[in-house]
């Protein structure tokens, strides 16, 4: 599980770095729903923390969340690719 951590880790911060020096709305929207599913996620773990949410069911949902910031992330890639062929 840490591997994973560190390798999604790993993914976002050189995919940050690279799509800084891009001026695509559409990057920028999809770093923007990056940053809202960050604040999601901490909120569901303060709720799993608190007893307001059982842990199994909140950590499905951040894991579901996780999926969707991980397609996020290979579209920003993918589209910054895109930007620097033409």
């Amino acid at each position: 599980m840490k591997k994973l951590t560190l390798s999604v880790a790993a993914l976002l911060i050189a995919g940050m770095s690279y799509s800084q020096c891009t001026s695509n709305p559409v990057v920028d929207d999809l770093q923007a729903q990056n940053y809202k599913i960050d604040d999601v996620i901490d909120a569901i773990r303060m709720d799993i923390f608190y007893g307001h949410l059982e842990r199994e069911r909140g950590m499905y949902y951040v894991n579901e969340l996780m999926a969707i910031k991980r397609d996020n992330e290979i579209n920003i890639v993918l589209l910054t690719k895109e930007d620097d062929n033409q």
